[in-house]
């Protein structure tokens, strides 16, 4: 009887211990690969961004590969929320807003370099399904893009 209560004891800290690793992964709300696209109008280029964080810094790329880019700064800005009023129902609260904002030199079709800069908000910046839709500029060209976390 005593061993079954000892191996009882081990498989749930084992199973407890996996589910902490798993949620220690997910790490600071920006880091991850980022997929979508971006462009003006009904003119959209595919967009690949990944974001790396060390402790301090966020650093990266977009559309890894021969022709990547490395990121040359990225900032997070969190406007605080506001809880619901105790005893009122949690979505009566004012969630928190994370912006952000990266920048790259990108390749133009001149052989040069043009700095590329996206402003967006991140959605659910906790959850698995993270979105960060905003607006780009290079030069004078400007547009929206919309990414998501794999």
């Amino acid at each position: 009887m005593r061993m079954k209560s000892v191996r009882a004891f081990i498989l749930s800290a084992a199973a407890m211990a996996l589910a902490v690793a798993a949620a220690a992964q997910e790490g600071h709300p920006l880091a991850g690969t980022w997929y979508g696209d971006y462009g003006t109008g009904s003119q959209k280029r595919d967009l690949t961004v990944v974001m790396k964080w060390d402790g301090r810094n966020v650093t990266g790329m977009i559309n890894p590969g021969p022709n990547a880019s490395p990121i040359k700064s990225a900032v997070m800005d969190i406007t605080p929320g506001k809880p619901a009023p105790e005893g009122r129902g949690s979505t009566t609260g004012t969630p928190p807003v994370f912006q952000e904002r990266f920048d790259v030199d990108a390749p133009n079709a001149a052989g040069g370099t043009d700095r590329l800069v996206f402003e967006g908000t991140i959605r659910n910046p906790v959850a698995g399904n993270r979105r960060i839709t905003g607006t780009w500029t290079r030069g004078s060209e400007r547009g929206t893009f919309q990414i998501r976390r794999l």
